[in-house]
């Protein structure tokens, strides 16, 4: 089985096909490497630092962090490699339960889109200070033990499930401690959209 999407490119026989296949595989680590990778962070940095970064002094921050980082590194060893994704897809597994139980199990699918983007101590998602202290309750020892899955070697042959094994810990936890009041408001962003030019 060929895995690597450059290999696969190469197995193309036809040279026109090659070179437009070569163009698109380009194109496309281009673009999703900026989207995931350093937009994202931009937004980040502006959201932490609003009165002193914009956009572009938010995009070279994030680059000299980058450099100064030295990301590539990690692939210098394929060990570092398998326990940095393990250990991240582990992290990420519970977060995504917390959340879907939030959205399914508690709320029954009701959001509050107003209240998304209210400061207000009285908004449904303010919580203790802006932190859901028991969504945090849930994913601590949810992610705790889907990291011991993923990364200790007696869990081997479970290590592979560590994100799923995450997901229905972090989501089984916090709907058992998760408020589960019945007044969940539904309310749409109309009245803070900002209209389209």
């Amino acid at each position: 089985m060929i895995t690597s999407p450059t290999d696969i490119v190469q197995t193309i026989p036809n040279l026109v096909m090659l070179a437009s296949a070569s163009v698109a595989l380009v194109v496309l680590t281009i673009a999703v490497n900026l989207l995931a990778n350093f937009v994202a962070p931009i937004y980040v940095l502006v959201n932490l630092f609003p009165r002193t970064l914009n956009f572009r002094r938010a995009g070279l921050v994030s680059a000299v962090i980058g450099l100064v980082i030295l990301p590539w590194n990690l692939y210098d060893s394929p060990v570092v490699v398998n326990y940095f994704l393990s250990g991240l897809g582990a992290l990420l597994g519970p977060v995504f339960g917390v959340i879907m139980a939030d959205y399914w199990l508690l709320r029954k699918g009701r959001v509050n889109v107003p209240d998304l983007y209210s400061e207000d101590p009285h908004s449904d998602y303010h919580y203790r200070n802006g932190y859901n202290l028991k969504a945090v309750g849930a994913f601590v020892p949810a992610s705790a033990i889907s990291v011991v899955v993923a990364l200790v070697p007696a869990f081997e042959s479970a290590s592979g499930f560590s994100w799923f094994i995450g997901a229905i810990l972090g989501a089984v936890i916090y709907a058992a401690i998760g408020d589960s009041k019945p007044d969940f408001r539904d309310v749409d962003g109309e009245a803070i959209a900002v209209p389209a030019e």
